[in-house]
């Protein structure tokens, strides 16, 4: 898990989003000890955050309300099965949902961020939606740190109060994961704060 490794080197707080359909009983060995694993002020260094049951295209937007909350509920409860960890951060495959996700979402009390919703409600549902995508990736898992600060320097005064970062490590070969140190070096010389995304509804990430 060379991209886990390092951000815990670094002492970097992320969010990793999870394909539970792709899980089997031996995830835990693999993921909780990264999930144990804290900062120097004993906070999580690490968010796994919902990201749909299979992954399939499409999965949530446009496929109605009995089969986005089938998928919904069967991969949250996989997870609590699995990991024994609450989700509380929901993100669609492909970034791709509507309102019938909106509703699914807010249902289930424990969820309170949703990152890159495609329909922010009217009224509020205690739930969080998250955009401000800086791109780091010149497309899907290729990410180019010349590309990175060409999107940071156009973004930094619009997205003054966050920024996300999406990427897709399990496609990172070791130039790659060498791109994403130098854009984690440069974030930390801005002297940025990095953030899980429950964070940013407020919630503090050692709270279950």
């Amino acid at each position: 898990m060379p991209t886990f490794e390092l951000l815990k080197k670094k002492q970097i707080k992320a969010g990793f989003g999870i394909i539970p359909s792709r899980c089997d009983n031996t995830v835990s060995e693999t993921l909780s000890p990264y999930l144990q694993s804290k900062n120097k002020k004993g906070e999580n260094l690490f968010e796994i955050w919902h990201h749909g049951w299979d992954h399939v295209r499409p999965e949530f937007k446009g496929t109605g309300y009995e089969y986005q909350k089938s998928h919904f509920e069967k991969a949250d409860k996989l997870i609590k099965d699995y990991l024994g960890i609450q989700m509380r951060t929901f993100g669609a495959p492909y970034n791709a949902g509507d309102s019938i996700t909106n509703r699914v979402i807010s249902e289930n009390p424990e969820y309170k961020v949703f990152m890159f919703s495609n329909v922010i409600p009217e009224h509020s549902n205690k739930i969080e939606y998250l955009g401000n995508r800086t791109n780091m990736e010149n497309g899907t898992g290729n990410p180019e740190f010349n590309f990175f600060i060409e999107n940071y320097k156009k973004n930094k005064e619009k997205y003054c109060d966050y920024m996300v970062l999406q990427g897709h490590p399990n496609n990172w070969s070791e130039y790659k994961i060498d791109q994403f140190e130098k854009i984690i070096d440069f974030l930390i010389s801005e002297n940025c704060e990095f953030v899980l995304p429950i964070e940013l509804n407020g919630i503090t990430a050692t709270k279950k």
